[in-house]
């Protein structure tokens, strides 16, 4: 039987409709009944019915607000309406609610049955749909349940809702209890392994996407664990253990380990995850895992690094590198005054880490000054006269040296970068720039600049590539993928966000263009810089 919610403030016609569903012989039934719009959400939130038939005119609040509230949070329930009025703004309204149908007061029987019948209709469609994709699922059970996985670990979807596809494909079976921990398995490159030279990348890469699920539940049956893989990409791997201490994590990771360098010929490095009692949370033991596994370029390749290993280290240098993108922006605009300020508190904070980690900081952020240095073309035309400072970093062992170092080399690179755009450009053009960067979400384009500069676009055309040595266009897609790259760097920021930010009004589209320009998806990029 479908659920009737019926919400109408008066009182005859509730009991009215309640005789029509009673005597039409339909599979529904009216599973309860609502005076008001306040009631009739908290209903829908502790039953939710199957289909719902909503007066427009309530006493507190529109039907229609009510629909838009469930709306918000459910595409699939059938809604009705009801009123008194046949207004068109009214049916319009309720069309882009995705109303099953409008009825005027005083309804038919034969109306409402009909209204009826289409919602039961519009139920089953959802339902055969959901079917279908379930068969195709099964159909593919492997990848299905890697998908599952990576659904509740990168939550693509709320936890809730696959947990119950995982319960209804019996994903762990009945014999499955916590604790669950997880495991990032980086699979190395050949340049990075020390102990595996004679490594086969090509063949063996295509072939561990087939065996490294067997060699993971090896292990974890003979712990006497339960174990699930997916592939998130290319070099890396996630496995999902149940009923795992974490001394038996341990030892499976160990042999994981020793079986891919044995059979796939291949370094792997594994990040351990804290254990976890309830499911809900593995989407954190997740990020605990794969922060544990990126560490590897600082502990070492090819090595098992539980997430308490690196716990305290993080939480210094999260605090830290909340600064980078804060100096990289004054360094890009040449700013030595907040540069110097920045530096200052930093520089202070860096002194109390211990010298491995005070390297591993500065090293990053080293990297990114030197993208701008490299990727500028006013500074490209002039670059700084001196040594690689990575060469320089790699000579120093005292943290003080390394700070003092670094801290200088920052200063002058926002010196140089200023004094190299004032030569260069006249004032006029870098009002153009700063235009330019100001204006990234705007159509319009050279027109609209013109008309700012006060010249014809033809001119101003010509002009701006003598003076600024690029066309406007080159520059303006330049601009865009330098704010893209930072505004990707700080996780909080939704790709789709940072499209809009840069002028992208298609997410897709942006995702390619950003590729096209700099080799890398929006997503490739934060994972290999955050």
């Amino acid at each position: 039987m479908y659920r009737l919610l019926i919400v109408d403030d008066e009182y005859h016609i509730r009991e009215g409709l309640k005789l029509m569903v009673a005597e039409s012989g339909l599979s529904v039934e009216v599973s309860d009944v609502a005076e008001d719009g306040a009631t009739a959400l908290r209903l829908y939130t502790e039953q939710r019915p199957d289909m719902i038939l909503l007066d427009i005119n309530l006493p507190d609040m529109s039907g229609l607000d009510v629909a838009k509230t469930i709306r918000e949070k459910d595409q699939r329930t059938p809604l009705l309406f009801l009123t008194g009025y046949e207004s068109m703004t009214y049916i319009r309204q309720a069309v882009s609610l995705q109303a099953v149908d409008y009825l005027l007061k005083p309804v038919t029987s034969g109306d409402f049955e009909a209204a009826l019948s289409r919602a039961e209709d519009r139920i089953a469609q959802w339902r055969r749909s959901e079917e279908d994709a379930i068969h195709r699922h099964r159909s593919l059970e492997p990848l299905y349940r890697e998908h599952l996985l990576l659904d509740l670990l990168q939550q693509r979807r709320p936890a809730a809702e696959v947990i119950r596809e995982m319960d209804g494909l019996g994903f762990f079976g009945e014999t499955s209890e916590p604790p669950y921990t997880v495991l990032c398995c980086e699979l190395e490159e050949a340049s990075q392994q020390e102990a595996t030279a004679t490594s086969k990348p090509h063949g063996s890469m295509h072939k561990s996407s087939h065996v490294f699920a067997g060699l993971a539940g090896e292990a974890a049956a003979a712990a006497g664990a339960k174990a699930h893989s997916a592939a998130v990409s290319r070099d890396r791997r996630v496995v999902l253990l149940a009923t795992a201490s974490c001394r038996a994590a341990e030892r499976m990771a160990q042999q994981i380990r020793q079986a891919v360098q044995e059979r796939l010929s291949q370094g792997l490095s594994i990040g351990i995850s804290r254990p976890v009692q309830r499911m809900e949370q593995l989407p954190e033991a997740y990020e605990e895992a794969v922060q544990a596994a990126e560490h590897r370029g600082w502990v070492g390749y090819s090595q098992i690094i539980p997430y308490e290993s690196i716990q305290a280290a993080e939480l210094n240098s999260n605090q830290l590198l909340e600064k980078e993108l804060l100096m990289i922006t004054e360094i890009r605009a040449g700013n030595d005054a907040a540069v110097h300020a920045i530096l200052q508190e930093w520089s202070g904070q860096l002194a109390g880490l211990p010298v491995k980690q005070v390297k591993m900081i500065v090293t990053q952020l080293v990297l990114f000054v030197m993208r701008i240095v490299q990727s500028d073309a006013s500074v490209g035309q002039t670059s700084m006269q001196e040594q690689d400072p990575l060469l320089e970093l790699s000579r120093l062992r005292h943290g003080p040296e390394m700070i003092d170092y670094v801290s200088r080399y920052f200063v002058r690179v926002g010196r140089h970068v200023r004094e190299s755009r004032e030569k260069v450009i006249p004032r006029k053009f870098q009002r153009a720039k700063e235009w330019i960067r100001e204006h990234l979400q705007e159509d319009g384009g050279l027109n609209r600049l013109a008309e700012y500069m006060n010249m014809s676009p033809k001119y101003l055309s010509a002009r701006f590539k003598q003076v600024t040595g690029e066309s406007f266009a080159d520059y303006q897609t330049r601009v865009r993928f330098e704010r893209a790259r930072e505004l990707l760097l700080d996780p909080n920021r939704k790709v789709a966000e940072v499209a809009e930010v840069v002028g992208f009004t298609d997410t897709n589209y942006f995702s390619i263009a950003f590729k096209k320009y700099t080799g890398l998806t929006p997503t490739e990029f934060r994972k290999t810089f955050l």
